[in-house]
Parts: C-alpha cells; sequence; structure tokens
C-alpha cells in the first residue's frame, strides 16, 4: 500500500499523521477498460486463494517472487496476490485512481507495458537490494501490486507534473489539542517526489534494521521503471501540451473567463482537433460576451466530434450551440447532415431549429426546396399541425416554382386543403 502512517508515541500518547489520495484534477474520456480488468483480476485471485486454495501448478508458492530462486514468470505473477483486505484496497485504489488517466493519455498497451514492466523492475530491484544488504532475508518471497502502481505514479509524475492531487488527511496531536481530518489539493510536483524520499527513506532503514514486512525497494524499483517508460512513449510532450489546458481550467473555476480564454487558445494551437476543449472555449467566451468566437469554437466543436465518429456528442453540442447563438449555423453540408440526423433519431425539435437555421444562413441553397418539405413533413406528421405544412409546401411553390419538388407540394398542398374542407363539413 501507499498509504502514510506517521506515527509516534510519547508519555502514553499517540500521534499520527495520516493521508491517501483520493481524486485527481484530470478528466479522463474513455471507460478504463484495462485498469478495470487488472483491478478484477487482483481481486479474483486475492478471493481464490484466500478461500480456495489452488494446488499442482497453480499452487500459491509458484507465483510468489524469491529472491532466492527468481523467475521472469513470478517477478509479473506475484503482483496479483496481496496479503490482505487492507493490503488489496490500499493497491487497488491507487491502480484505479492513477491507472484511468494513465491508460487515457498512453493507450491501453503502453499502460499495460508500464504497470506490467514496472512491477517486474520492482521485483528485480528488491532481489539486488536484499542479496546486497539484506542476504539472510533471500528467503522472503515478495506479493502485491506495489511495484506496478509505483510505476503509475512515475509515468503519472512525468505526464502530469503540473496537477493537483487530491488528498484525504488526519492529523492526531492530543498534547496540543489538535485532531483535525479534512481533504485539500496538494501539487503532484510536490506530493509524488515526497513520497518517493519517504520511500528511500523506510527502505535505507529496513535494510539497515534487519526489518522486511514491507519491500519498500520494491516501489523505488517500480517508480523508476515507470519515470523510464513514460519518457520513453513521449510523455513531456504531451505534458507541454496539456499544462495551458490544466491552467485554463483553474482559471474557469475562479471565473476568470479571459485568463482561461487565453490559455484555451494557447492549447488548440498544439492541439486543433480536439471537439471537446473546443466546446470549453466556446463557452467561456460567450461567458465573456464573445459571440463571434464562441461560434467559431462551437462550429470547430461539432466538426471535430463528427470527424472523430461521436456523432451523438456532435448532435448535442450542435443543439447547445444554437440554444446559446441565435441563428447558429455550421458550414451548409455538415449542418444539413446534422439536421437530418436528429429528424431520424426522433430529435424533432432540434430538427426543426436546424431546419431554421439553415433557411436564414443560406437563403439561395439549392437545398432550401428539400428543408421546406422536411419541416412540412414534421409539422403534419410528427406535431399534427396542418396549417404549418401548408406553409411550408405554399413557400416551396411561391419560391421556388421551377423546382423538381414544386409538383410534389403542390399536390400536398391539394391533399391537405381536400382534407381540411372534409374537417370543416364534419364539423357541421
Amino acid at each position: 500500500m501507499h498509504d502514510y502512517l506517521f506515527v509516534l508515541c510519547k508519555g502514553g500518547k499517540v500521534y499520527f499523521f495520516y493521508y491517501f489520495p483520493v481524486g485527481l484534477d484530470i478528466r479522463v474520456r474513455k471507460a478504463p477498460t484495462i485498469t478495470i480488468y487488472l483491478a478484477a483480476v487482483c481481486v479474483i485471485t486475492f478471493l481464490i486463494y484466500r478461500y480456495a486454495p489452488c494446488g499442482g501448478a497453480w499452487n500459491l508458492s509458484n507465483l510468489v517472487f524469491l529472491p532466492a530462486r527468481p523467475t521472469l514468470a513470478t517477478s509479473l505473477s506475484h503482483l496479483f496476490l496481496h496479503a490482505g483486505y487492507l493490503h488489496l484496497a490500499g493497491n487497488m485504489v491507487y491502480l484505479v485512481l492513477f491507472g484511468r488517466v494513465i491508460e487515457d493519455r498512453f493507450g491501453p498497451g503502453r499502460f499495460f507495458a508500464i504497470f506490467a514492466l514496472s512491477a517486474m523492475a520492482g521485483a528485480w530491484t528488491h532481489l539486488l537490494l536484499t542479496r546486497a544488504f539484506s542476504p539472510e532475508f533471500i528467503m522472503y518471497g515478495v506479493i502485491g501490486a506495489s511495484g506496478a502502481t509505483s510505476g503509475l505514479l512515475g509515468a503519472y509524475l512525468v505526464r502530469f507534473y503540473f496537477t493537483r492531487i487530491n488528498v484525504a488527511y488526519w492529523i492526531f496531536m492530543p498534547l496540543q489539542g489538535v485532531n483535525r481530518a479534512g481533504r485539500s489539493h496538494v501539487p503532484g510536483l510536490l506530493a509524488i517526489p515526497v513520497w518517493f524520499l519517504y520511500q528511500g527513506a523506510y527502505a535505507l532503514m529496513q535494510f539497515g534494521s534487519g526489518g522486511m514486512s514491507v519491500a519498500y525497494s520494491v516501489h523505488i524499483g517500480g517508480f523508476a521503471c515507470g519515470i523510464v517508460l513514460a519518457l520513453l512513449f513521449g510523455a513531456l510532450s504531451g505534458a507541454r501540451a496539456e499544462r495551458p489546458l490544466s491552467r485554463a481550467r483553474e482559471h474557469v473555476e475562479k471565473a476568470e473567463w479571459f485568463a482561461a480564454q487565453g490559455e484555451f487558445l494557447n492549447y488548440l494551437h498544439l492541439k486543433p482537433d480536439d471537439g471537446e476543449v473546443h466546446a470549453e472555449a466556446a463557452r467561456v467566451f460567450l461567458c465573456g460576451a464573445e459571440k463571434g468566437r464562441a461560434r467559431f469554437h462551437y462550429a470547430e466543436a461539432v466538426s471535430n466530434l463528427l470527424k472523430a465518429g461521436r456523432r451523438g456528442d456532435a448532435e448535442a453540442l450542435f443543439m447547445e450551440a444554437m440554444r446559446s447563438i441565435e441563428g447558429f449555423a455550421m458550414p451548409e453540408k455538415e449542418h444539413l447532415g446534422l439536421a437530418c440526423g436528429m429528424e431520424r433519431s426522433l430529435k424533432y425539435s432540434g430538427a426543426m431549429k436546424a431546419y431554421g437555421n439553415f433557411m436564414t444562413r443560406y437563403p439561395d441553397s439549392r437545398e432550401v426546396p428539400f428543408v421546406l418539405l422536411r419541416m412540412a413533413g414534421i409539422h403534419e406528421k410528427r406535431y399534427g399541425r396542418p396549417d404549418g405544412a401548408i406553409s411550408c409546401y405554399a413557400a416551396l411553390v411561391e419560391g421556388y416554382p421551377g423546382d423538381a419538388w414544386a409538383d410534389f407540394a403542390m399536390a400536398e398542398l391539394e391533399r391537405l386543403g381536400r382534407g381540411r374542407i372534409a374537417l370543416g363539413e364534419r364539423d357541421r
């Protein structure tokens, strides 16, 4: 586990300071599939070996990493074993908390490489240090995912050095009348290096005193491996690009709209295809009463989401833009495609708004007669408003008499006219 519990006993009183990470100020865009899978494997393996021990090739001792008889297989398999519920819970919290953001930014393959290789590096580091400084403990086995999660911390430090970690803490000093608990945001560039220094200090004290209940050297090896792999995977360039985005969101939290605008623009200069950040920038420009620039970023956001195949998100953002900016329109082809898509997905109010904005923005388009037909169909068949359909058909016939759809519109006007007459006779 990576939580910290510093205890000092004095005069029969216990003093301690306890803290544990509970959140990150990083947004995850994709489901952390591999992270969840690895956590599930760890939990299932723990429950199996705790309540239904296996024999033969699956004997527990075959999965433990023994410095006296090291193998590549056990340097990996040991990470799925845990000594107890607290040991398991601590590592799983770190795996899910830090693993999901590492997987999101590095991708599943590189994330798994960092996780697995850090576990192996931690095990072999422990072997080397044990042989060098405490050979009497060479037969002590090593289990747990601490090396792997330490590697995730190392990768996180390189990739997200500019972020803050939300930490829960408890300080208890009875003689001073201090009993305080709460949560606080701590810069990652401070919290993680301090954690590493403590691990190094514990490792030195451990080998010096001969105690070996926790293999702190595993943490050191895994952490170093995570840093090296993150650097090899180009984490620094990603961090430099994302740092302005983190600053922009901090400014948004403080309602500092103009400062946030500048940071969003710095980020989008490096990542112009990020549709979600274009949407964030559009909202910030709206808060700064700059509708022209908000219009541009909304259009870029919708366009990039469409290119990424996220049509549902693009349609939702398109409707948000139309609600926020009067007469909002995309480029002609994209706008008409979104309007038709919303009609097909039964979002009739959004489709009608989009068709209306299209006619306002592109009154000379060759597609206006088609748009009038679509609006007429929604009026009559979806809303039960024949008067609205008649208005659309009449506008088509009067405004575009030579269009291919004009004859169809005339026939529909006659049909609706006869229907209205029959309805009137029946009422009388």
